[in-house]
């Protein structure tokens, strides 16, 4: 797929078969030329590589950029050895967006893991990424962090860890919005009375205050819920995103405080597996509308 805007080119191709269809590659390289300057291409790079992670949340698909492990599985002083074996300049691409200087001669060595996955039909594969591309909506901080774990998920072989990483990809997408005048009002004078309290030890006063200081704002599961609703009228495990979330939010209580007897595994493994599609549709962001399931 090319796709040309002024004097500059993109292009997203499989990186192993010349004309392999994308939707038979295991792995694929987006590369642009025609920048003036590094900086310029860098930023580029950067929005398309917000386009592809749209794209692949909304084809329920993962990828890792590297964030967490950039560094690459050999050095950059392993190249000069590299080029003059193959007689010509080589340079080592690692996970994520790279910029360099292309030359006539230049060869670009990437490698990775591949994991198999259900592939989506070529056709919904173009109208994703070419609905991505006009839509240029770029991910925020957060939302780049919850795609990371998201990913991160595919990899994990317990379904309680597929639950706990894609429960916090949800958090880091929550806006935790103040409360009501009269709420806020009661917690300030609950802070007062605390600080005010001579019978309490300098530890539990600061230990009481630093968790009324947070009530101030909505809970998790308020802004969790609120968040999940904007995903009404789709159904998450048969239920409304509202009580989807609310149900996951608890497994995930259960689990990580030890709770007796511990959850199911049958139910955190159908929640693991509706869950990672309620995380792939809210990074999907506009997408989620523009193109059909």
């Amino acid at each position: 797929m090319i796709h040309e805007e002024g004097e500059q080119r993109i292009w997203l191709k499989s990186s192993e078969k010349k004309g392999q269809p994308l939707r038979d590659a295991a792995s694929c390289v987006v590369r642009g030329e025609g920048y003036a300057a590094r900086d310029e291409a860098a930023l580029e790079g950067e929005r398309w590589r917000d386009v592809i992670s749209r794209s692949l949340a909304r084809m329920h698909l993962a990828a890792d950029f590297g964030d967490q492990d950039p560094m690459s599985s050999s050095t950059t002083t392993a190249e000069p050895v590299f080029s003059e074996h193959f007689g010509r300049h080589v340079m080592e691409g690692v996970a994520g967006v790279t910029v360099f200087q292309d030359q006539p001669d230049l060869l670009l060595i990437t490698a990775g893991d591949v994991l198999g996955c259900v592939r989506p039909s070529e056709e919904k594969c173009r109208s994703v990424f070419l609905h991505a591309v006009q839509l240029h909506e770029p991910l925020k901080v957060a939302e780049r962090l919850a795609f990371d774990l998201y990913s991160g998920s595919f990899f994990q072989t317990s379904a309680a860890a597929r639950l706990l990483m894609l429960t916090m990809a949800v958090e880091t997408l929550l806006d935790l919005q103040p409360r009501s005048t009269a709420a806020q009002a009661h917690v300030t004078a609950m802070i007062k009375d605390t600080e005010a309290n001579a019978d309490l030890t300098h530890a539990e006063r600061t230990s009481l205050l630093g968790s009324l200081n947070w009530l101030h704002n909505e809970s998790i599961g308020q802004a969790g819920r609120r968040l999940a609703r904007s995903l009404e009228p789709r159904k998450y495990g048969g239920r409304k995103p509202a009580d989807f979330f609310t149900r996951c939010y608890e497994v995930r209580s259960a689990l990580t405080h030890g709770y007796v007897p511990r959850p199911d595994n049958r139910e955190v493994n159908s929640l693991a597996g509706s869950l990672e599609s309620f995380v792939a549709d809210l990074l999907a962001g506009g997408l989620l509308t523009e193109t059909p399931d």
